[in-house]
Order: C-alpha cells, then sequence, then structure tokens
C-alpha cells in the first residue's frame, strides 16, 4: 500500500503539460529576441519531449537512465534559451531596440518571467532526492529541499513526499519573495538554482518591464 501512494502522488502528465505550456509561451515571442530560429527551437523541443514521453516509465515504477538524461538536456536546453532570450531583450532595450516596440516588450518580458518559473519549477522536480524515479520507489539518494510536512511526525507516518504542485508553488514564492516562503534549499545546487531564478526575475521584472511601461507612457 505504501509504495502504491508513493508512485501514484505525482502524476507524469503535470511535467509534460509544463513542458508544453513553456512551448505555446515561445510562440508568443518576438522571433528576433530568440538565440535561434523559432521554429527550430520550438520543433527541437516537441521533438525531445515525444521521445522523452516514449522513454518515461509508467508511474516511475522503475529508475531510468535514458528518461533522466533526456530530461536534464531538455530543461537545461530550454534554460539557455530563456536566459540568452533575457539578454538579447537587453541589448535591444539599451542599444538597439529600433525592432522592439513597448508591445514586444512586455510579451516578451511576461513569457522570460513565465517559463522562468516554470522551468525551475522542473529543475527542482528533477534533481531533489535524486529525481521523480528515486523519489517514487522510496531510493532517495540525496535530499534537496526541506517541507514543512517533513518536520511534522503526522507526515512522516505516512510517508510524505513533494509532488509537482509543491515544486510550482516554491518556484513562484522564489520569485515573488526572493526567496522560498517556507521551503529550506539544504544541498548547494539548489540553493544555486535558486540564486540563478531570483536573479533572472529580478532583471526581467526590474529592468525589462520598468523599460516597457516607459516606452508606452512616452
Amino acid at each position: 500500500m505504501n509504495k502504491i501512494f508513493q508512485r501514484n502522488h505525482d502524476p507524469i502528465w503535470h511535467a509534460q503539460l509544463a513542458l508544453l505550456t513553456i512551448v505555446a509561451l515561445q510562440l508568443m515571442t518576438n522571433s528576433a529576441l530568440l538565440p535561434f530560429n523559432k521554429i527550430l527551437i520550438i520543433t527541437l523541443e516537441l521533438l525531445l519531449i515525444t521521445i522523452l514521453t516514449f522513454v518515461t516509465p509508467a508511474n516511475y515504477g522503475r529508475i531510468s537512465k535514458a528518461r533522466r538524461a533526456l530530461g536534464i538536456i531538455l530543461i537545461g536546453f530550454i534554460t539557455l534559451v530563456n536566459i540568452v532570450s533575457l539578454v538579447l531583450l537587453l541589448n535591444a532595450l539599451f542599444f538597439n531596440d529600433a525592432y522592439v516596440n513597448g508591445h514586444d516588450l512586455l510579451i516578451n518580458g511576461f513569457v522570460i518571467y513565465s517559463t522562468n518559473i516554470i522551468i525551475f519549477t522542473l529543475w527542482y522536480w528533477e534533481i531533489d532526492g535524486g529525481g521523480p524515479e528515486k523519489r517514487a520507489t522510496n531510493n532517495i539518494s540525496q535530499e534537496d529541499f526541506l517541507f514543512p510536512q517533513m518536520l511534522h511526525p503526522l507526515f512522516f507516518k505516512n510517508k510524505w513526499l513533494p509532488g509537482f504542485i509543491d515544486y510550482l508553488y516554491l518556484s513562484i514564492t522564489n520569485v515573488t519573495n526572493f526567496a522560498s516562503a517556507d521551503t529550506i534549499p539544504i544541498s548547494r545546487r539548489a540553493k544555486i538554482l535558486m540564486m540563478i531564478q531570483a536573479s533572472t526575475a529580478v532583471v526581467t521584472v526590474v529592468l525589462v518591464l520598468a523599460r516597457a511601461i516607459a516606452v508606452f507612457g512616452s
């Protein structure tokens, strides 16, 4: 009974929907503010998502090195695209904004900010405890986050485990509070990822969106 609870607590489709949401957001962006051709980026991402779906064990019933490696590659690629897109947007803002209007600034700023939330949700979900397979099979190698439920004996008795929604909440609070609301990062890699996410959010909100509002106001 305990194993059934662990295997079914974190549906696979949550991560799949998150990846498809990122692809949908990228369709809204100005192609000039992407590091590569928009169609090429989206095609590659959809291809990786499709392959990832086929190599993912049902309900994470076993550990798959192929799924984990492909998942890290896909998440890393989207993270790189998002950060480079922010750099290109800042370059357009301060050095060559002739081809970027106020509407583009707001749309691209929104896409970068939203993608930042989703992609780091996937990072946290992927790294914590060695990945969803290890969490589901109770084979956790290293815990990266300490959730409040883990401190309460009632939840410990029930073998409480974080799911995708818990990591999404962590990601959203990190970019709104610039600190997690109730979850503590306890590994260095978790702290590094949270610092990168918060820094990206600060730059996007303070510089890009502020400039966009100024352009509309002028």
